[in-house]
């Protein structure tokens, strides 16, 4: 069920819908994962869920026009990295 919670909340992320959640709860919800050694479930499901949006980003610039790919590239690599930003901040836990 936690990671449901974050599983959740990294889609809401990555579909622009960060603002309603409570990053301390999601960074608490990590951290007990790791502490019961579920560590591996978080790793495995953060994993998946990026491979998925990255899928998606690189069907979207595949239907881009030759004109506009640049430029397209260029807007889904700052919003990946920004997403990515977020979901670190909820993941600080594991550098440890």
């Amino acid at each position: 069920q936690t990671w449901t919670v974050l599983k959740d909340a990294i889609t809401e992320i990555f579909n622009s819908n960060a603002s309603a959640l409570s990053f301390e709860e999601l960074y608490r919800n990590a951290y007990n994962l790791v502490l019961h050694k579920h560590g591996e479930l978080l790793y495995v499901g953060v994993q998946r869920e990026v491979e998925k949006q990255l899928k998606k980003t690189g069907a979207d610039l595949a239907r881009s026009s030759d004109p506009s790919l640049l430029e397209n590239l260029v807007f889904a690599w700052d919003y990946h990295c920004m997403t990515l930003t977020m979901v670190k901040d909820i993941l600080m836990y594991m550098d440890r």
